[in-house]
């Protein structure tokens, strides 16, 4: 088979990973960068996009070292975006899902259009920082950026156009941005126009696995890499995890545990009703025509921005120790939050944020870090069993296994949490799924690889640690998830 890289963006760090396909699949990770942000002149939290390319070139002579390698895919989070003018030239910097110009433009839009149509003509969860919710907000604060805009390119394609010079748009990363009709596989062009959002950025999607172009000669030459070939992969990082999830059985539920935990079921049909919308789910392309049915759960964002916080006060903690002192609370459901509530979507005062929901729902107060990480845990696998009773009422199939992918796997604590209080057994791995599931769609794009099975037998047969969880008991659980519950209904701000 060969070599392949992996560039796997996420909104806090990316890195390039080789991946090597033979009779088993293995990973090195080659070069990590940060994923920064800044703001811009017009007060927007961006992406620094000339940072992020700098790291990726430098990423690139890393590779030219440990190759040569058949091609290169990339894969990011959702949502955000860049505009380019008629000239080919990025119209300043992308702006982050967590900046609040979108504040509020969920309900401008459901008052032109409605909450109906805006989640059963595309199948996306109603989030108030979608792409869509985004362009919303450029025509109504900054419509300036539309006035030159003819392409609008996903931070995967955005990074691509980058290494090749060639526009294109893949299938999974536009299926996050709510306004791509799932059901008719194209750009909602009347939903648009009613929003008043021009059409004319919308480029043709392609399937994942396509071919975009060969690394440009200049890269070439500064790096040293080998004129590989750029595949648009499955370029949504959540896509790319789940091709690399080895699912025991139809109707396990899969969480992309990082930044965000993606969780959802993998099907074959597209599922958009009234149970879809009032649960927050969405409906996002999968590789091979599968649909990935999930809810953006918040995810380690959490805990990121609460150990944020405590640095800001000089005390300096790693994840780990996080864990540990969560661990030591005796009381592990003491205090719960919805983890979902907009208060928690925003960057900054993460702490503040959570003592106040927990004064508002008359609970006790988390003080200490061990305290803070531990409300953070619970509440987390209390989402995720709320979440997957739900999909597993939608499959119609018994959900018997939860598999957990990317970093977030590595949270043993997380894992025993989510096993318990949701009654499941708990599959935890592969770590690396996403860039995994990156290479293996460029090896099936370049014939290495027959299909998806083929490449999830690939990855159950390469001997990856993956710990299993089995559920213990809780005591009083139904009157921990009934307090859950009650806590979903709260929607602070």
């Amino acid at each position: 088979m060969g070599k392949f890289l992996a560039l796997d963006m996420g909104a806090e760090s990316g890195r390039l990973v080789a991946v090597e396909i033979s009779g088993g699949i293995t990973t090195k990770e080659l070069f990590r960068f940060p994923t920064p942000v800044l703001t811009d002149e017009k007060g927007r939290r961006c992406w620094d996009f000339q940072s992020i390319k700098r790291s990726v070139i430098e990423a690139l002579k890393i590779a030219a070292t440990e190759g040569p390698f058949l091609s290169i895919g990339v894969d990011t989070w959702g949502l955000d975006f860049g505009l380019l003018d008629k000239s080919r030239k990025l119209i300043g910097n992308p702006v982050s899902h967590r900046d609040h110009r979108t504040d509020g433009y969920l309900d401008i839009a459901a008052k032109k259009v409605g909450l109906n149509r805006l989640h059963k003509e595309t199948g996306s969860q109603l989030l108030e920082i979608n792409s869509i919710y985004q362009l919303l907000a450029i025509k109504e604060k900054t419509p300036e950026d539309f006035t030159n805009a003819e392409y609008m390119l996903m931070m995967p394609d955005l990074v691509l156009f980058e290494l090749t010079g060639e526009i294109g748009t893949e299938y999974t990363i536009a299926t996050t941005t709510g306004i791509y009709d799932v059901f008719n596989k194209n750009w909602n062009f009347a939903l648009a126009n009613d929003l008043e959002i021009p059409t004319n950025i919308f480029g043709k999607v392609e399937d994942a696995g396509t071919e975009r172009g060969l690394l440009k000669d200049e890269l070439v030459n500064e790096t040293g890499l080998n004129k590989i070939k750029c595949i648009a992969s499955a370029s949504h990082d959540t896509a790319s995890a789940v091709v690399a999830t080895p699912f025991e059985e139809p109707g396990s539920a899969f969480i992309s545990s990082g930044t965000w935990s993606l969780l959802g079921i993998e099907l074959k049909k597209f599922i958009a009703n009234d149970l879809t919308l009032s649960y927050r789910l969405t409906n996002e392309g999968g590789y091979e025509g599968t649909n990935r049915l999930l809810r953006n759960v918040m995810g380690l964002w959490l805990i990121q921005e609460v150990r944020r916080d405590l640095a800001s006060q000089q005390i300096n903690l790693t994840y780990a120790e996080l864990v540990d002192l969560a661990k030591q609370e005796s009381d592990q459901w003491r205090t719960l939050i919805y983890v979902d509530a907009p208060i928690f979507v925003h960057a900054g005062e993460m702490i503040a944020r959570i003592k106040k929901f927990a004064n508002e729902t008359r609970q006790a107060i988390p003080e200490t870090p061990g305290q803070l990480a531990q409300t953070i845990f619970a509440s987390l696998a209390l989402q995720y069993a709320l979440t997957c009773d739900v999909l597993e009422k939608l499959s119609g199939m018994p959900m018997n296994t939860i598999n957990i992918v990317g970093g977030g796997s590595q949270n043993e604590h997380l894992s025993q949490l989510t096993s318990n209080i949701s009654g499941k057994k708990v599959s935890a791995g592969p770590v690396e799924a996403t860039a995994m599931g990156n290479a293996i769609v460029q090896a099936i794009s370049l014939g290495e690889i027959a299909n998806l099975e083929s490449g999830r037998n690939l990855i159950r047969n390469s001997n990856l640690e993956i710990k299993h969880y089995h559920p213990m008991e809780v005591n009083s659980l139904t009157e921990i998830r009934n307090r859950y519950e009650k806590l979903t209904k709260v929607d602070m701000r």
